[in-house]
């Protein structure tokens, strides 16, 4: 099978993190003015207690699979018995899931009329093979596909939903555009695997590999939630508010980040079944440093500009997320680190238990820490448990794969971008200085930070900023000759 190049993967599977990151800042003040507080809060609630289902109902097979089918994606034969053992997997698990969350949500239910409409989102998710597509390193028909649904998704709902009473057609909508985008993925897969091969399905070997990785996505859902829960039960709704601002924000650049560890782990995988430790060190080398120039800066960068981007961005009423935010731009290095050794190293290279054992740790710790800080330090105290829960994570993480890095050269290779983080960050801090308006000042900023950063790695070498000039101007030559 012909390989992707990394560099486009990376590309489409950022731009795909980039449109399920801002597309919500598009959609979110419009829903809120339409349906209303009350019909919000029932999707919310609903769609939050859904998702229990849909995670116990895919058991963990996504991430499985993007390692299995890597691992065999040069065996015609083997991988035609993996891809139809996996589906049929999904969709037994799909039907028990249906089993018990039919007769316990959709009967004698104050909100049932909107539990059956999630029957969709049930199945939809069921017949899934994004899985495929990643494995094999395709990632592009991936994100257009998105794209694409996404598109008619967000037309949809500004043309149709104008009420509270909309809200069943809202829900409707949304689960039948993640229905017709898993449908298309299932017709192009007869172009990427001969189906009528690998006849001798066993698809409950996959079980017990998959169910491995279901505990650390359970620990993550819980972590990713116990803190607004605890914050919430402790103190009250209004710090939840300002607490989930902050960590939306600051989540948002990881979410982009986060997409190179998706793109790099089928890589990754496939190197470890040719047992080929340097090239596996060459490539993680490369995507540490990828992170570090971006979410370096990218945090520092949160810190300058926190005190004039928050009212800008979400009003002056929330002026108490700025210092919530300052706290928790450390996220943005430190969740991005994670999600690499976790999901493009721990995870291709089989060692699953250690990446359950990371997140789990980081469950526990998150939980008592938030109950010693919370009831002391409040918002803040969530703030601080959030980052030693992510720094624990990241502890179990890099203890058990400290062989496969080398510390000092990642230093030295990346010392310009992290230099060049600290004099943006001095420029960004000075220019808020300037006696000028909000909208202004933070543009000012916001490209004066950019210039500086951008500057200072080039005039210094870096050797990722390097790459990426190359590359930018090996498209732009290309487009030019194009058009020529």
């Amino acid at each position: 099978m012909k390989k992707r190049s990394v560099t486009e993967n990376v590309f489409f599977n950022m731009l795909y993190q980039v449109l399920v990151t801002v597309l919500p800042v598009i959609t979110t003040p419009y829903m809120a003015r339409t349906l209303g507080l009350h019909a919000n809060g029932i999707h919310s609630f609903t769609e939050s207690i859904v998702t229990y289902f849909i995670i116990l109902g895919a058991l963990g097979t996504s991430l499985y699979g993007i390692r299995k089918v890597a691992y065999v994606r040069d065996d015609e034969e083997e991988l035609a018995r993996v891809t139809k053992g996996l589906i049929l997997l999904r969709l037994v698990l799909t039907a028990v899931t249906l089993a018990v969350y039919i007769p316990a949500l959709c009967i004698n239910n104050e909100n049932a009329y909107i539990y059956r409409i999630h029957i969709i989102n049930i199945v939809a998710n069921g017949i899934d093979i994004t899985w495929f597509y990643q494995g094999v390193e395709d990632f592009k028909k991936v994100t257009l596909r998105n794209l694409v649904v996404k598109f008619i998704f967000v037309v949809c709902l500004f043309t149709f939903i104008r009420t509270p009473a909309d809200l069943p057609w809202y829900v409707l909508m949304a689960v039948l555009s993640t229905l017709v985008g898993n449908l298309i993925m299932i017709y192009y897969l007869p172009q990427y695997v001969d189906l009528r091969k690998g006849k001798i399905l066993k698809p409950f070997e996959h079980l017990k590999p998959s169910f491995f990785l279901l505990i650390p996505q359970a620990m993550n859902y819980i972590y990713a939630l116990i803190d607004r829960s605890m914050l919430g039960w402790m103190t009250n709704t209004d710090n939840v508010g300002i607490y989930d601002q902050g960590q939306r924000i600051a989540r948002m650049i990881t979410g982009v980040l986060q997409s190179v560890g998706y793109v790099m782990m089928a890589r990754v995988a496939n190197l470890s079944q040719s047992n080929d430790k340097e090239g596996i060190r060459a490539y993680v080398h490369k995507s540490i440093s990828f992170t570090w120039f971006i979410a370096l800066p990218a945090m520092f960068g949160i810190l300058g500009v926190a005190d004039d981007f928050i009212p800008f961005f979400l009003g002056s009423e929330y002026l108490e997320v700025a210092p919530v935010l300052k706290i928790l731009s450390v996220l943005v290095f430190i969740v991005s680190m994670n999600s690499l050794m976790g999901v493009q190293m721990l995870l291709p290279l089989g060692k699953e238990k250690i990446y359950t054992l990371a997140t789990t740790a980081g469950a526990m710790v998150s939980i008592a820490s938030n109950m010693v800080l919370i009831p002391f330090f409040q918002t803040y105290g969530a703030c601080i448990a959030c980052l030693i829960a992510e720094c624990t994570v990241f502890a179990v993480s890099y203890w058990n794969l400290r062989d496969m890095f080398d510390l000092p050269k990642l230093l030295k290779d990346n010392l310009s971008a992290i230099l060049g983080s600290l004099v943006m960050y001095g420029a960004v801090r000075l220019i808020a200085l300037l006696p000028t308006g909000v909208v202004v000042k933070l543009l000012a900023e916001l490209l004066g930070g950019v210039i500086v950063y951008v500057a200072f790695v080039l005039v210094t070498k870096n050797e990722t900023a390097l790459l990426i000039l190359e590359k930018i101007k090996g498209f732009a030559s290309k487009f030019f000759k194009s058009k020529a």
